[in-house]
């Protein structure tokens, strides 16, 4: 194959400006976690984005060679929406959930393709029924759920007890590892847990299944 001088010329000031804007995009997105988390403390899971080590633990347990429904809670600025969207076909439905009006906006603008629905994550019953979805079999979740008011934390719950599939997952981003591990076993039945050092600050992924009838009482 013959190796065209001309079009290499123009291809290297193409490749470099889409560089530019990732690395732009990105320290905007560092930039707005950061903001928020000073304005909001706890109710933002992290100061930064996941990272992309981070992200790829999240997905780990899907079986993309399978129909499935996925919900994102908490999709921030969409690490874990990006590679979603690149890795579903045909036969999975998704949804983006995110109550944060700035997020949102970014979320909008950079996948207009994507379902997103702006709401409270603890409650999401009606507006996924509303689309037709009463059954899920991946949740994957960017919120501070340790850290939820008691009330919306048993509402997500009972949300997930009513909501998750037999075989279906709820997966935890936490920045906070192992310190948790007993708040998710009171919650479900079967809790695993994946360290991910590639993150800032080394973080993990929590893999819950079967949720308890009731919950237990603290250890």
């Amino acid at each position: 194959m013959s190796h065209d001088p001309l079009n290499a010329n123009v291809a290297e000031p193409e490749m470099a400006a889409s560089t530019l804007s990732e690395r732009r995009a990105k320290a905007a997105d560092f930039g707005l976690f950061f903001r928020k988390f000073l304005a909001k403390g706890r109710t933002i899971s992290s100061a930064v984005p996941s990272s992309p080590s981070l992200v790829a633990g999240v997905l780990r347990p899907i079986d993309w060679s399978k129909p499935a429904t996925i919900v994102e809670l908490g999709a921030g600025t969409g690490p874990v929406t990006q590679e979603i969207l690149e890795n579903m076909r045909p036969h999975h439905r998704f949804v983006a959930v995110e109550n944060d009006g700035d997020f949102c906006e970014v979320l909008r603008r950079r996948f207009p393709e994507a379902n997103l629905l702006q709401c409270d994550a603890t409650r999401v019953r009606e507006p996924l029924a509303k689309l037709g979805i009463h059954k899920v079999d991946y949740v994957l979740s960017g919120l501070p759920t340790p850290s939820l008011p008691k009330r919306a934390a048993v509402r997500l719950w009972q949300w997930l007890r009513e909501a998750l599939t037999p075989n279906g997952m709820f997966i935890q981003i936490t920045v906070a590892p192992v310190l948790f591990k007993g708040f998710y076993h009171r919650l479900f039945d079967s809790v695993n847990y994946r360290m991910v050092w590639m993150n800032v600050p080394p973080g993990g992924v929590y893999y819950c299944s079967r949720p308890r009838p009731h919950l237990s009482r603290p250890a």
